[in-house]
């Protein structure tokens, strides 16, 4: 069994009690009537992923997050629940110790992460994201695969570095292609976002001259924002993601070795792939 908290339930309660409420009324009773409840957490969660403005949007938005959280609960659960077990068998990490899956709503800043609460390594799963049942499966896979390769290594793979970046993702992407097999190759990089289609065919259009302009910044600051953040490279976001697929495949590794590397090993794989 997968270990699980849930604080969905907490949410629901609250979400109920200040429906007639303005939105202002709302966000000031966010905390008192949500996350105090669960408040280690939140502390852990609030300081890399908290929004004033998030928060903001999801108090004016409530009656529609609330209807959204309710239909994705039931099936992150049991996406977890499915995908636990085949991804430490995938990877060839031991079942004990596992990852703690938080089920929670953050303020729209991230869809997914990976940090610690306590000494437990967490995957919080941000269920305001939610846009399909098949997307939600390929994200929880992808997010939990970062557990798993914690529990694996004892290590964490950077996110102000490039290289390191590339190569988790690339691992991430692979793995969530293997556990969760046959769907179409966008929604291992979009997990069911509606309006990308055009995403795909434009990265392998572009594929050469985006590897080469990773390659040429992987040293810069600027790279991890402009190719996995908020930043753009020409016009199409979050392409970071289709460079460390195509780099982590080129290397050939079957999915347990990638998994075993360390942040060093990850680092050099790719600096060797690109010629850097």
């Amino acid at each position: 069994m997968a270990r699980l908290l849930d604080t969905i339930p907490a949410f629901d309660t609250f979400a109920r009690k200040v429906a007639l409420q303005t939105p202002l009324q709302r966000e000031a009773k966010w905390r008192e009537l949500y996350e105090s409840q669960f408040p280690e957490v939140f502390e852990v969660f609030d300081a890399a992923y908290g929004s004033p403005e998030g928060r903001t949007a999801l108090a004016r938005e409530l009656s529609s997050v609330r209807d959204r959280v309710v239909e994705a609960a039931p099936v992150v659960r049991t996406h977890i629940e499915q995908i636990d077990p085949s991804l430490a068998a995938a990877l060839e990490i031991p079942l004990e110790p596992s990852p703690l899956h938080v089920l929670l709503v953050g303020s729209f800043m991230t869809n997914a992460a990976v940090a610690r609460v306590g000494d437990d390594v967490a995957v919080f799963h941000c269920l305001e994201w939610f846009q399909s049942a098949e997307g939600s499966r390929v994200l929880a896979a992808h997010e939990s695969t970062h557990a798993w390769c914690e529990l694996g290594t004892g290590e964490v793979f950077p996110e102000d570095d490039a290289a390191a970046l590339a190569f988790a993702e690339g691992v991430a992407i692979e793995a969530s292609r293997q556990v969760v097999p046959g769907l179409p190759d966008q929604e291992y990089f979009w997990y069911g976002h509606p309006d990308v289609d055009d995403w795909l065919p434009w990265c392998r259009e572009h594929r050469d001259q985006l590897v080469d302009a990773f390659a040429s910044g992987i040293d810069a600051p600027e790279t991890v924002e402009a190719f996995f953040g908020g930043g753009f490279v020409e016009t199409k976001w979050r392409v970071g993601y289709f460079v460390a697929d195509e780099v982590v495949r080129h290397l050939g590794l079957p999915l347990p070795e990638l998994a075993h590397m360390t942040v060093a090993e990850g680092q050099a794989a790719v600096r060797a792939a690109l010629g850097v």
